[in-house]
């Protein structure tokens, strides 16, 4: 006698289910009202759905908990910034002191809730956690490059593997023989909790070297900060005069580094973002955002896609790109308490590339998608006119540089004045001078989430109450050339707190959280806030 898939135990089908994609899942519940309801009844069924409309993934951290917690806590989550009445409820205060009263100046970065700068020969390293145990300053002088005569340039670090980098180079330099490797950089790697060699790494410290195509005086300067993920470090960097971009790619625990030539130009403009162990985006002085992955064995780059920008208005020099990313999580933590339960999946994550030009600034939000494996269809390189991406991946918006910007997975925290949240497509104005005192900022939270837009559309969705849909409009005055109209939607809310404008530096948004700096005199103030929301 012949059974029908539907003849068979509810329990068996619900496991069935879940060995499909949550794609497949919401196909097969809205064919057969049979399978629906054992869906809707199945909590296992319903985290996996739950997961993949927020655009996560789950990490080992909740391996043990089960599926009912999980998605209660989910749910939770969901609710934290879905709210258009919620304010900042703040939860840490610290206050970092300067040497000499002089305020402090360089790159801020935010991972896991640890706040991090290297400045006037110090790292400062500030747990913004509940337990605060990971805080640290430590001087940069004992690093090996105060003996070898090297120049400090860059220290990062990853707080999950409690990693500090230090990148040093020799420059200027002059080259005798051709064909010949010289040291262009000196990498570290110490312990940030104790600044000792870091007892994992094949050597504490490792020579980056560069061969040269003709004898010559030359100058290496590195493009932005270096960038960890996992095991592997990059480095962009290029030469002077000659304008050539390289990369460097280093396996920090086996200690092995190697340059490669890359088809760009280099320059002060140009930056680049490692999307994971295996994919680097740069983005070039000439408007062009290219796609490289990296060979496992050896790391050398493979040019995959070329994405066109449009073409950029501007009156004396080029345009400067920042790009706005999430952290990566691809990592062995050594601080397993730091990693969170959840984590954006690439294919909901947003990058916001901030073109700022002389001639009417804007921000691109661009569908992290385009940069994923799916995208790849060629072994050959491909070029892609911005007309065949643009619109469909991208949302444009004006800007002003004054203005802070943030990134989590498919939200941006985006820093406004008080005194106007403009409507879609109209200029923003920059923070008041003359009555910046009074005229605050407000922060804004867009999610550029498909599913989550989906929700938000539906009037019946409880997850959704409250959120507001938008949709960008025609840019009325820009640097780009030619229309931008997105179909795209977006949802927006906004943070019902005002804060103070003056001194304020940096912004920070992070899953549960915001973090916000104030620079001063002689201090630095760290602030951290959560949604408490208003009925």
């Amino acid at each position: 006698m012949e059974v029908g898939f539907l003849s068979i135990p509810a329990e068996l089908i619900c496991h069935i289910l879940l060995f499909l994609s949550p794609t497949d899942i919401c196909h097969c519940a809205t064919t057969c009202k049979t399978v629906w309801r054992i869906a809707r009844k199945s909590v296992h069924v319903q985290y996996e759905l739950e997961i993949y409309a927020q655009g996560f993934m789950e990490t080992a951290t909740l391996s043990l908990i089960d599926s009912s917690t999980k998605l209660s806590s989910l749910k939770k989550l969901s609710s934290l910034w879905r709210s258009n009445y919620w304010h900042a409820k703040t939860v840490f205060e610290e206050v970092v002191n300067t040497v000499h009263g002089v305020p402090l100046s360089g790159v801020q970065s935010v991972k896991c809730g640890i706040w991090w700068m290297w400045a006037q020969g110090n790292l400062f390293i500030r747990d913004c956690n509940a337990n605060a145990k990971l805080s640290r300053t430590w001087p940069t002088n004992g690093l090996s490059v105060s003996t070898q005569h090297l120049l400090l340039c860059s220290v990062i670090v990853d707080p999950l593997q409690d990693l500090v980098i230090a990148l040093s180079s020799q420059t200027p330099f002059t080259v005798v023989d051709a064909g010949q490797d010289y040291r262009v950089f000196l990498v570290e790697f110490r312990l940030a909790s104790s600044h000792l060699p870091y007892p994992d790494s094949a050597c504490a410290s490792l020579e980056c070297r560069h061969v040269f195509d003709a004898p010559g005086h030359y100058s290496v300067y590195h493009v932005n900060e270096p960038a960890v993920c996992g095991d592997r470090v990059v480095i962009l960097y290029y030469m002077y005069p000659t304008q050539d971009l390289f990369i460097q790619v280093i396996d920090w625990r086996k200690g092995h580094a190697k340059s490669y030539p890359l088809r760009e130009k280099g320059g002060g403009k140009t930056n680049f973002h490692l999307v994971d162990e295996r994919t680097i985006i740069v983005v070039g002085e000439d408007g062009l955002l290219s796609l490289y992955t990296l060979r496992e064995l050896d790391g050398s780059p493979q040019h995959q896609i070329t994405y066109l920008l449009p073409g950029m208005r501007y009156y004396h020099s080029l345009p400067y790109y920042v790009i706005h990313t999430t952290p990566s999580f691809h990592n062995t933590a050594t601080h397993p308490d730091l990693m969170p339960g959840y984590v954006p999946s690439l294919e909901s994550q947003i990058m916001v590339l901030e073109v700022l030009s002389d001639a009417w600034p804007v921000i691109l939000v661009i569908d992290m998608n385009i940069f994923s494996e799916q995208a790849i269809h060629s072994e050959m390189p491909v070029e892609v006119p911005w007309s065949d991406w643009g619109p469909r991946h991208t949302c444009c918006f004006p800007h002003h540089p004054s203005h802070r910007i943030s990134v989590f997975g498919s939200k941006m925290a985006y820093a406004l004045p008080v005194s106007r949240t403009p409507e879609p497509g109209e200029r923003l104005e920059g923070f008041s001078v003359t009555h910046e005192v009074y005229d605050g900022f407000r922060v804004h939270i867009w999610d550029f989430n498909k599913r989550v837009i989906a929700r938000a559309k539906n009037d019946h969705d409880r997850n959704a109450r409250g959120l507001l849909v938008r949709k960008p409009g025609r840019l009325v005055t820009s640097c780009l050339v030619g229309k931008s109209i997105s179909d795209r939607t977006y949802t927006a809310t906004v943070c019902r707190t005002n804060f103070q404008k003056p001194c304020f530096d940096r912004l920070f948004l992070e899953q549960d959280q915001l973090i916000l700096t104030w620079s001063r005199a002689g201090s630095l103030r760290i602030q951290v806030v959560c949604p408490d929301l208003v009925d």
